[in-house]
């Protein structure tokens, strides 16, 4: 398929992929924030994490018992992170900047520092996708090797292998190491060169002191259970979080199907970056619609990214018409397992040194 301006003209594909998405807005009087559907997650996503939280420390239970409610309050986190928070850190779910950004610290709530992960995701990610040395997606410490430019480790003939493993260690990763290297020992030359605000410094201390304050020491201190258990479980439920959530997210660029540029400037524009180097998943599944926050509509996500995630259904559907009209290819697994399929043979393609990856069809 097509992605440079060799048969076509991109400006004219790039206008109407935009045009389709704006006239979506203005035929249906529809605001880009949220919508009814929004509105809904905002109301389970908060009420369960509350609820969860009141139950952890007011029923009297075993410790099978508290467990399930403790991995039940876990999982009201992934929710909040996945459908709230990546929004509102977004702008996307309020016109008001304010409030988008007040809810930004639901982030902090569930223990990722909020400010750097804007850090990492906007600017490092959202304008370089899939460029080697850029985008920070790719880098994951060296420890997995996602482009033919990534230098070969002997361990990385075995990533298609641990490639689950480790992604269980994303979330607890997040909370307990990856915000204090960033801000302590960064390691791209983006996170080098900023200087943060004092201030940030001290809410990255608070809001972490928060979090295991309430998901650790209250049950230890509290509760009376030993600091062996909680701790055991506190790994083993974001271990769950971890793979589901790191998943959830990872395949949509490093695919088989995918393309790795060189460079920003390899593509004629933005849009054919995107619809080249992101590929969705599970478009029509009801539980990804409601549980996976839009991440599983990839490409509208990086083309508007400041709109709510509840319009990415629709929109989706309005620009796979204007990319088949111009012969571009959007591409897309049909269910979550095919697209883990597809990310599985990627890895594997580049585990072993120096070899030519090969695409699906």
């Amino acid at each position: 398929m097509i992605y440079k301006n060799e048969q076509i003209n991109s400006k004219t594909f790039k206008e109407e992929v935009y045009k389709s998405i704006n006239d979506y807005f203005k035929e249906n009087h529809f605001s880009k924030h949220a919508n009814h559907q929004m509105y809904i997650k905002l109301l389970i996503g908060f009420t369960w994490w509350i609820l969860s939280f009141i139950l952890l420390f007011t029923v009297s239970t075993t410790k099978l018992g508290f467990f399930g409610v403790y991995t039940f309050h876990l999982f009201s986190q992934l929710f909040i992170m996945l459908n709230i928070s990546h929004d509102a850190n977004h702008n996307s779910i309020f016109k008001n900047k304010k409030l988008n950004h007040w809810l930004s610290y639901t982030f902090d709530l569930c223990g990722v520092n909020s400010y750097m992960w804007r850090e990492l995701h906007h600017a490092q990610h959202h304008y370089c996708i899939n460029i080697s040395g850029e985008d920070e997606n790719l880098v994951a410490r060296g420890l997995f090797r996602f482009t033919k430019k990534a230098k070969f480790k002997f361990f990385h003939k075995f990533q298609h292998i641990y490639f689950f493993i480790l992604y269980g260690l994303f979330s607890a990763d997040y909370v307990l190491a990856k915000d204090f290297e960033c801000f302590f020992l960064p390691y791209t030359i983006y996170l080098k060169e900023k200087k943060h605000p004092i201030m940030e410094y001290i809410k990255l201390f608070l809001f972490k002191f928060c979090y295991i304050g309430y998901m650790i020491l209250l049950p230890v201190f509290y509760l009376h259970y030993s600091f062996v258990f909680i701790i055991g479980i506190f790994f083993i439920c974001h271990f769950m979080i971890g793979i589901i959530g790191g998943t959830v997210i990872q395949i949509t660029h490093p695919l088989r199907a995918n393309e790795f540029p060189e460079s920003k400037k390899e593509y004629d524009n933005f849009v054919f970056h995107v619809f080249a180097t992101t590929s969705d998943y599970s478009e029509k599944s009801t539980i990804a619609n409601w549980f996976f926050g839009g991440l599983h509509l990839h490409v509208i996500h990086h083309l508007s990214p400041a709109i709510c995630h509840t319009h990415y259904a629709v929109l989706t559907e309005r620009i796979k018409l204007v990319a088949e009209k111009h012969k571009v290819q959007y591409k897309s697994n049909r269910t979550l397992f095919a697209a883990v399929k597809e990310h599985y043979y990627h890895l594997k393609n580049l585990s072993k040194n120096n070899i030519k990856v090969k695409y699906s069809e």
